[in-house]
């Protein structure tokens, strides 16, 4: 049986009807589309201050936002009126609607208005607390120029006025030669909790030095209620006619922070971006520039550590190493770009799905606000049990499924793929491999432009051999040596060959024994497959890829990324064990691993007696029984499963009977969804909570009184 995480059989269908297909870039496909807002076409009484039409208009600008409970909003911007230059209390205005069935139908929640001014470019925040917060622009045209923020309280019935980013407003006209306004703020969180809101600034264009447009930068200390001083992120030094514009950031999976945005003026509305250690510094500059991407942009931070940009252009691209390349997804979004398809925006709405918003045109005129929703596999697996090999792409060889299992008759390393690709950042690949009458198989992984031949891919392939070895390869249309290790292998004999890519650093185990250790950067994307040898029949069974965006089984014995508070702690034989004092020793990942939605997993085992425990969000960390700030999850002796949160002390969020054995491993998951908490102990739920409290921090492990505890295959993902 196959399984891809997000994908759909029609579409896997597709591709494999079609022999020699595979999606070179991938790996994204549109499977649906739904209307979010298409407000009805009015009879107006003329054009507005900018020349647009209000009865045409529509809706324009759409930005979404899950909720803690799993809930979406969108705010988008209609034009109801004749627009403020006929009607003092008209202008644009932003309008919320909420989804209960995970984005595809919309209801309609609230309006807000800001009389006598154009209010766009809304943006929506949810606060620890639930409390909403909303940033937009509030325009008079060459004339006045606000950035408020809104705050609802009932989960976007109902708005009040919060505070004010930054404003910038004269007489009639004093403000349009050069133009001098502020626009396009994005609100988020920073590490410790604070609010920053990135937004685009012409006030700086009449100055000395003078900037037609900067990416200017504000945080806020208290939820969104005032605002620090302002700083600068993105501007071209000595170049006034630069104009940075169209900010959206994001907190990637290493804890750094990416910021994208057009450069008008001087670059064509080109995608640029620039990456920050604490998303409150920057350099000057405008950074690399992101191909393929032109006006508008839009950044996600995927699940599984990729990002994925889109813009005006309707392209949609990936990147697999934090935004130092892209790769172009096949499928465009949108048939077409600026001015039809405008101000787009991208959501994770499931582990492999996202969704693509848009302003789309329309026929009456003027744009509508619509989502695609497109598969993003990121994961697979395929036992064969099915009797087929559909979603695999064959290169040559004689391919059969028989007795739930793949085989291959190869003359000259025939190789076959998963299509629609499965490209990572970092994952587990592998699967059963035997020799049926000697010679060399292999994984293939990151594979890339493969064709029919024996090295005619690029990527990486680990491999068995009878003649008495485990090996790993590069390939680039040819095939070069990285690492190899004797091994045992014997014709007819089935042996599990796993991979394990973490950030570069490849493992290669035989049967769950590390046998390779090698770091190579040359591939950091692709699909997986696998390779036959050189006349000779091989089997291969379970097949899987798993995505993590941090794993650790500790094969290598060290634990040189992790910081020990208290107890003695030791590495053998691929586990890591301390003996725990009077007060609670735990040992913390030296990077911030945590998002909004993830798993924690790991097994733990306590070999004499008393609790061992998961920690996540932590902060603050010192020596001490509970020294630090975050949450943990553990299971006890006394025959116990808990949740708990610290602040330099202990509250207990939930806990539930489970008979706990000694010297026995257990598998502790922890699913977090926004301020949900979900703990499973051998994947079975015994607890879920809420908890506001933190939403930031780093992963790590603890132990309990006195007692002697291990932990083996921590990842987050």
């Amino acid at each position: 049986m196959k399984k891809w995480t997000g994908a759909i059989i029609v579409l896997l269908l597709m591709f494999s009807l079609v022999p020699g297909v595979s999606a070179e870039g991938g790996p994204a496909a549109v499977q649906s589309e739904t209307t979010v807002s298409n407000p009805a076409v009015f009879a107006d009484a003329g054009t507005d201050f900018r020349g647009i039409s209000p009865g045409t208009f529509g809706s324009e600008y759409g930005r979404m936002l899950k909720l803690s409970g799993g809930n979406w909003l969108a705010v988008y911007t209609i034009y109801d009126n004749n627009g403020y230059t006929r009607d003092t209390n008209g202008g644009t205005r932003l309008q919320v609607a909420g989804s209960t069935d995970n984005a595809r139908t919309w209801t309609v929640l609230s309006t807000i208005s800001d009389p006598g001014k154009d209010l766009d470019n809304g943006q929506l925040l949810e606060l620890p607390s639930g409390d909403i917060l909303m940033g937009a622009r509030s325009v008079r045209w060459e004339e006045a120029y606000y950035l408020p923020v809104y705050k609802s309280t009932d989960g976007g019935a109902t708005w009040t006025h919060l505070s004010t980013i930054d404003s910038n407003a004269g007489a009639p006209g004093s403000l349009g030669n050069p133009p001098q306004g502020i626009y396009e703020p994005h609100l988020g969180f920073l590490a410790d909790g604070r609010i920053a809101v990135y937004y685009a600034s012409e006030k700086y264009a009449a100055g000395s030095p003078a900037y037609s447009q900067v990416i200017s930068l504000k945080i806020s200390p208290d939820s969104g209620a005032t605002w620090g001083n302002e700083i600068f992120a993105a501007w071209d030094t000595g170049n006034s006619a630069s104009r940075p514009g169209m900010p959206v950031w994001t907190k990637m999976n290493n804890g750094k922070y990416l910021l994208v945005f057009e450069v008008c003026g001087t670059a064509g509305c080109n995608i640029y971006s620039k990456v920050s250690e604490d998303g409150a510094t920057w350099a000057s500059g405008l950074g690399n520039p992101v191909p393929g991407q032109n006006g508008a942009p839009y950044v996600l931070s995927l699940s599984d550590g990729r990002l994925a940009v889109t813009a005006n252009s309707s392209t949609l691209s990936f990147s697999n190493d934090y935004g130092a390349t892209w790769y172009t997804n096949d499928q465009a979004l949108w048939p077409g770009g600026f001015p039809d398809y405008i101000w787009p925006s991208l959501y994770q709405t499931g582990t492999g799905e996202l969704a693509a918003m848009t302003s789309a045109v329309r026929a009456a005129g003027g744009h509508n606000v619509r989502i695609k929703f497109l598969t993003l596999p990121a994961s697979f697996s395929d036992s064969f049990n099915d009797g087929d090999d559909t979603g695999w792409t064959k290169y040559e060889g004689a391919w059969s499924v028989s007795g739930g299992a793949y085989s291959v008759n190869s003359t000259s390393a025939a190789k076959s793929i998963v299509s629609p690709y499965v490209s990572l950042v970092n994952y587990t690949a592998e699967a059963d491999i035997t020799l049926s009458n000697g010679g060399q198989a292999s994984l293939i992984f990151d594979v890339t432009g493969p064709g029919n031949g024996t090295d005619s891919f690029k990527g990486y392939g680990a491999g068995i051999d009878t003649s008495g070895t485990v090996w790993l390869g590069r390939f680039n249309n040819n095939y070069s040596q990285l690492a190899s290790a004797p091994a045992a292998i014997a014709a007819g004999g089935t042996y599990h060959l796993k991979v394990v890519k973490n950030s570069g650093r490849i493992h290669v185990y035989l049967d769950n024994v590390l046998k390779l250790d090698y770091t190579d950067t040359a591939y950091s994307r692709g699909t997986v497959g696998l390779r036959g040898g050189f006349g000779n029949t091989a089997k291969f069974d379970n097949v899987q890829v798993t995505p993590h965006t941090y794993l650790n089984s500790f094969d290598s014995n060290t634990d040189t990324e992790w910081t020990r508070y208290g107890g003695t702690w030791t590495l053998t034989g691929g586990v890591y064990t301390v003996a725990s004092p009077a007060a609670f020793a735990k040992s913390v990942l030296n990077q911030r691993t945590s998002g909004l939605n993830y798993t924690v997993e790991g097994s733990i085992r306590i070999n004499d007696s008393g609790e061992g425990s998961l920690i996540w969000n932590t902060q603050g960390l010192a020596a001490g029984t509970d020294s630090f700030r975050g949450y943990g999850a553990g299971i006890s002796t006394t025959g116990s499963v808990w949740l708990g949160k610290f602040n330099n002390n202990y509250t207990n969020l939930g806990s539930a009977s489970l008979p706990i054995t000694p010297g026995t491993w257990y598998t502790v998951k922890v699913v977090v969804t926004g301020f949900r908490m979900q703990v499973y102990v051998n994947n079975t739920l015994y607890i879920d909570k809420k908890d506001t409290s933190y939403n930031n921090g780093s992963l790590g492990v603890r132990a309990g009184y006195n007692n002697n505890v291990s932990f083996d295959n921590l990842k987050m993902y």
